[in-house]
């Protein structure tokens, strides 16, 4: 009776332990995620962060109201022939300064730019090579192996927070690097930063924030983050520099009041003092 027992119980606690290896063996694989997770370097971390951005992030799309300088490197006076016969200050323009000239235009709602001599050219939604592909293959029958420059005016990033010069900065390029970001912002402001450098990218919708830390500015994969224009960079202050900010504003609320409080003491007392002076009747 007793070994019928003991071979019961056994079965009962095998079948037990069958049940709950899987959930022993997800928690286990969970420890192990965890694990790797803390031991993986920061860098990595913001490397397959940057890895789920969107896609369109990468090479930036030309759409309506950008503003565009097309410039030909073969010789502008094919397209604007006007220009061989313009003269500047009593000078007439050279082909070498014609050739080295460039004409602006913005696309309009339509997504369309107009080239002289060749009419409305759709390059909204095309990146920068896509449209210079484009516009050369619109001058392909007036000039032979045309070759175009394209530049679009209008990108921009925005940068706020503890660094010494916020606001937006236009870049000439597609993108700049993280570094060159706050060198343009004129540094951070280190006495008033907190710890971390904030980027939040917007694309088709989606929002994503990026959090680098500052001590990691000295490592090239951190500095050279790229950053696309639309990107807003924020150093947040720290909690101190706040609570400065809100003593100082407090002290300029207060300031007024207390001067007022004092000027009536004193004509309270002037007041009391020439009271006293008079002669007792």
């Amino acid at each position: 009776m007793r070994l019928f027992i003991v071979l019961f119980l056994g079965f009962v606690c095998a079948e037990s332990a069958a049940q709950n290896a899987p959930d022993t063996l997800r928690v286990a694989a969970k420890l192990d995620t965890l694990r790797a997770a803390v031991a993986t370097p920061t860098s990595a971390v913001m490397a397959q962060e940057v890895a789920f951005l969107p896609p369109d992030t990468l090479s930036y799309r030309i759409k309506p109201g950008d503003r565009l300088r097309i410039r030909n490197l073969n010789s502008l006076t094919i397209i604007l022939p006007e220009l061989a016969n313009m003269t500047v200050a009593g000078s007439q323009v050279s082909a070498q300064n014609a050739s080295n000239s460039a004409f602006e235009t913005y696309v309009n709602r339509t997504g369309q730019i107009a080239l002289p001599q060749v009419g409305l050219v759709k390059v909204a939604g095309l990146t920068r090579a896509e449209a210079i592909l484009e516009i050369e293959r619109g001058y392909s029958n007036t000039i032979s192996k045309a070759i175009f420059d394209l530049q679009i005016l209008n990108l921009r990033i925005k940068v706020l927070g503890a660094v010494n010069k916020q606001g937006i900065i236009m870049i000439e390029n597609e993108t700049l690097t993280l570094a060159e970001v706050i060198a343009l912002a004129g540094g951070i402001d280190f006495a008033n930063a907190d710890n971390t450098i904030k980027l939040v990218r917007s694309r088709n919708n989606v929002q994503q924030e990026i959090n680098y830390q500052i001590r990691d500015l000295d490592k090239p994969q951190i500095t050279g983050t790229l950053i696309f224009d639309g990107d807003y960079v924020f150093v947040p202050p720290s909690k101190a520099s706040l609570r400065s900010i809100k003593n100082q504003r407090t002290a300029g609320v207060l300031q007024p009041i207390a001067l007022t409080l004092n000027a009536l003491a004193v004509m309270i007392g002037l007041y009391f003092t020439y009271k006293a002076s008079l002669p007792k009747q």
